[in-house]
């Protein structure tokens, strides 16, 4: 089984800002960064202009704002998230209490944590599936993931083909133009970009529709 991310985000404990207040949008560079240009829940990469990426609590304002015990802007608490996670996710939290991130199997994973890939996993296609009930609960509520699929996979298709042309790329610039490696590694990278440029007008044109 594939894992919704390719590599584990990890928050930095040094942030570059110190920002107070509400202004914790002033850490998305830096998020940016530590969860690798990708959604933490949904695995998106940020370059295909489909959403805007933003920074979401990952426990919810509405919790920590009545005891104080977290800040806004406290960077452990902080997450990369594109605009649908975020927005489905919202202020959901069945604990109720900001220590508890799932109980009965209905909750969140830290999306920084390795146990995240223990709930969820991606499929052959790129849909994203469950291993155990709370991972259930997090793709039909908590992110809605099975909404989204075709989404989810279009999305994860591009991403796919835009490393593999990174790739062969990089790979092309170790033979010299005239040679047959170089023509072969071009031929694929040609063939890549013109699916890529399918599935990104599908992409497009599901998100003018939605």
């Amino acid at each position: 089984m594939m894992k919704v991310r390719d590599n584990l985000p990890q928050r930095r404990t040094n942030p570059t800002k110190t920002p107070t207040g509400s202004n914790w949008s002033q850490h998305k560079p830096d998020l940016r960064v530590d969860f690798h240009k990708h959604c933490a829940y949904c695995g998106s990469y940020d370059g295909f202009s489909h959403t805007y990426f933003e920074v979401d609590h990952f426990v919810p304002k509405s919790l920590f704002t009545k005891t104080g015990n977290i800040s806004l802007c406290q960077y452990s608490n902080l997450v990369y998230s594109c605009k649908f996670c975020n927005n489905i996710k919202l202020s959901k939290w069945p604990s109720n209490d900001e220590t508890v991130p799932n109980i009965n199997n209905m909750g969140f994973v830290d999306p920084c944590t390795t146990d995240y890939d223990t709930h969820l996993y991606r499929t052959k296609n790129g849909s994203i599936s469950w291993v155990t009930d709370l991972g259930k609960w997090m793709v039909e509520v908590g992110f809605k993931f099975d909404e989204r699929d075709y989404a989810v996979k279009l999305l994860w298709e591009l991403n796919q083909l835009r490393k593999a042309i990174e790739i062969l790329t990089l790979e092309a610039k170790k033979y010299h133009p005239n040679s047959e490696n170089y023509n072969n590694i071009l031929n694929k990278s040609r063939e890549y970009s013109e699916q890529y440029f399918l599935y990104r007008n599908e992409l497009d044109e599901y998100y003018k529709i939605m």
